[in-house]
């Protein structure tokens, strides 16, 4: 389960990228880690789902030294302040994050 452990690395850090596109590879990962780490039957990640995940993939999180997303990034990221991360609303923020950055 690889693509886990490369989706906490990027699901709420932002990568270096040029301009404010997000890589083909790191939208197929994260596609795929959105999948693994639903649970509920909701599209969307809830807070929960998120801390599930980490407890789940620790041993591969610990081994690969991947900073765990906080709270307060999962809430930043949840843009309509539902309580459900929408892949969507990820890659809106990410591409937000980016910009700010470069400016």
């Amino acid at each position: 389960m690889r693509f886990v452990a490369i989706f906490f690395a990027f699901i709420f850090c932002i990568c270096s990228v040029a301009g404010t596109d997000i890589p083909e590879k790191l939208m197929e990962v994260e596609q795929l880690a959105f999948q693994m780490c639903e649970l509920d039957g909701t599209m969307g990640l809830t807070w929960l789902e998120v801390q599930t995940c980490e407890v789940t993939y620790a041993d591969e999180i610990a081994e690969n030294n991947i900073p765990i997303p906080s709270e307060d990034n999962f809430i930043a990221a949840d843009l309509n302040k539902d309580g459900t991360l929408m892949f969507d609303e990820w890659m809106e923020w990410v591409e937000y994050e980016e910009s700010t950055e470069q400016t």
